[in-house]
């Protein structure tokens, strides 16, 4: 896939954040971009911004964690496109907080949307881009997939099986000329932060994860940046994309020096909380 005008391109999470930067880029290059999102009113104003932009684009109201609502969501649309070319698999939700406050509950909607949402996903378009033999998953994991942090732990477990599932689904579909890329943003300036769910049983706590939140507005890249890396990632048919100097070096440190990483968490929590 050497260029993208022309191209079906489904985008989930669609209504902001890196969802939303990732439909404009395609739509800037020419692709027919299927914006699909929880949040009808999102979706509609992103809508608006390629429209204005002269580029092309339809909303889909869709819960990923739904699979009848996704199957749907897939039959229509190869019914009407004859095919998909990109699924950029990006909706996601966070719990912030210590995992034993959450409910079982949360566990599941978490799962349900950062994993089941992808899962859901490549069954949907898979066959389709199997039998054209040609076809890309882009799936957005995170820093949190690669290198297990305090406080994030269901969004770091969903995340982590983001990654698992593309790495392997990568090597079982290379043979029918369908790709699938990964990509793992650090800390991105997005929506996710001010609708995470945070959980904390002290004030101590809260102000903590408070400031994690705010220093992640503060110094977190523009969701742009993570977006324009992805139309060169599919051409390239890249495997694992890292986002930002941050992510390759906690990645680096976790996988080289684990102890030592384990150990600087462990000395942060103790000064912090």
């Amino acid at each position: 896939m050497n260029s993208f005008r022309d191209t079906v391109v489904v985008v989930t999470g669609a209504g902001s954040g890196i969802g939303r930067a990732t439909s404009l880029t395609f739509a800037r290059l020419g692709a027919r971009v299927l914006l699909a999102d929880v949040n009808e009113e999102r979706l509609e104003r992103v809508r608006g911004e390629i429209d204005q932009e002269g580029g092309v684009a339809q909303i889909f109201k869709i819960d990923v964690s739904d699979r009848d609502q996704v199957a749907s969501f897939a039959q229509a649309v190869l019914a009407e496109f004859g095919r998909v070319d990109v699924v950029v698999n990006n909706a996601g939700i966070l719990l912030l907080g210590e995992m034993r406050l959450f409910s079982l509950d949360e566990f599941h909607r978490t799962m349900g949307v950062n994993f089941w949402g992808v899962i859901h996903m490549i069954q949907g378009f898979l066959p389709a881009m199997i039998e054209r033999r040609r076809g890309h998953f882009v799936n957005v994991s995170s820093v949190n997939g690669l290198a297990p942090l305090p406080f994030v732990g269901p969004y770091s477990v969903s995340k982590s099986a983001v990654l698992a599932i593309s790495e392997t689904l990568r090597l079982e579909v290379a043979r029918f000329g369908v790709g699938v890329t990964t990509i793992c943003p650090g800390l991105t300036k997005t929506r996710i932060r001010e609708d995470a769910v945070l959980r904390a049983d002290s004030e101590t706590t809260r102000r903590f994860l408070n400031s994690c939140m705010d220093r992640m507005k503060r110094g977190g890249v523009d969701a742009f940046a993570v977006a324009r890396r992805i139309p060169p990632a599919i051409i390239k048919n890249r495997a694992v994309v890292l986002i930002s100097a941050e992510t390759r070096l906690l990645y680096g440190l976790y996988r080289l020096w684990p102890k030592l990483f384990r150990l600087a968490a462990a000395a942060v929590l103790k000064r912090k909380i």
